[in-house]
């Protein structure tokens, strides 16, 4: 048994990239299908309802692609959509926060895990739950770095701006016993060289390795994994595709089939939140 529709990766805007790397990595045999809310991006600053709604469209985008497993390269629609959402849709789908969490637990040796994610994403505590639902006795401190998705979006990663930002958001882990720190947001693994700067100690989990293990086993599973060699890659993005095409081929250092504009929101909603 075989299954050869491709898998569906969804993001409020670039960062998810980094999940189509891993899925790259791990499973170089499947096709995949992402979608990037450019046009709406940051999710983690709009409200609980906006997000759900927002992603309510993405999934339903992937669903008309034939995926035949989605998974959420985004934190903050994994805190505020995702139980809302397989309620509402039979595809299969995995969020990142409950495999970044596990994998944090098993990596800290001093029982204190440190969080940064989207504002929205550190105020609804998934990872503080999730990670004392797996170890009561481990402590967690989320921190909302929201600045770092702009810098990442906006190919100012190396800026003085950026690096001063980056300090002073991350000193509450700074030299005490946060020996381990979540990356709750897909936009940060291109942030690792500054963050890894700042915080060398620091060991940086990225949730994206540990979803795709995931989902790799539940393909498995389920029979679902494709019978062919080779893979497609198609991208699409609501908005700026010219700078995401760039910074998608820089990131990814793969063939990509095809990088399109979609348009899945009301052409009025989407110019009124476009960054």
């Amino acid at each position: 048994m075989s299954d050869n529709r491709p898998i569906g990766v969804l993001d409020s805007g670039l960062g998810g990239l980094t999940v189509v790397k891993e899925v790259i990595h791990q499973l170089p045999n499947e096709d995949v299908v992402f979608i990037g809310d450019e046009a709406r991006m940051p999710y983690g600053t709009k409200t609980h309802e906006q997000i759900i709604s927002y992603t309510r469209e993405m999934v339903q985008y992937l669903i008309k692609q034939n995926v035949k497993l989605i998974i959420y390269g985004c934190n903050t629609a994994t805190a505020n959509a995702l139980q809302t959402l397989r309620q509402e849709f039979t595809v299969p789908m995995i969020g990142v926060i409950k495999p970044g969490s596990q994998e944090a637990t098993k990596v800290t040796k001093t029982d204190h895990i440190g969080i940064i994610a989207t504002e929205s994403t550190i105020n609804s505590k998934s990872y503080n739950k999730t990670i004392q639902e797996i170890d009561p006795k481990i402590k967690s401190l989320g921190v909302a770095a929201q600045k770092f998705v702009s810098f990442v979006e906006n190919d100012q990663a190396d800026t003085k701006e950026a690096k001063d930002n980056i300090e002073k958001t991350l000193e509450p882990f700074k030299d005490n016993e946060f020996d381990t720190l979540i990356l709750g947001c897909t936009h940060f693994p291109m942030l690792k060289k500054q963050i890894n700067d700042f915080l060398p100690e620091t060991k940086l989990v990225d949730p994206a390795v540990s979803t795709v293990k995931v989902a790799k086993k539940y393909l498995a599973e389920n029979n679902l994994l494709t019978n062919t060699s080779g893979h497609t890659l198609k991208l699409h993005a609501t908005s700026d595709i010219v700078e995401f095409s760039r910074l998608a081929k820089r990131w990814l250092q793969t063939e990509i089939d095809e990088i399109d504009l979609v348009d899945i929101g009301g052409k009025d909603e989407r110019n009124n939140n476009s960054n």
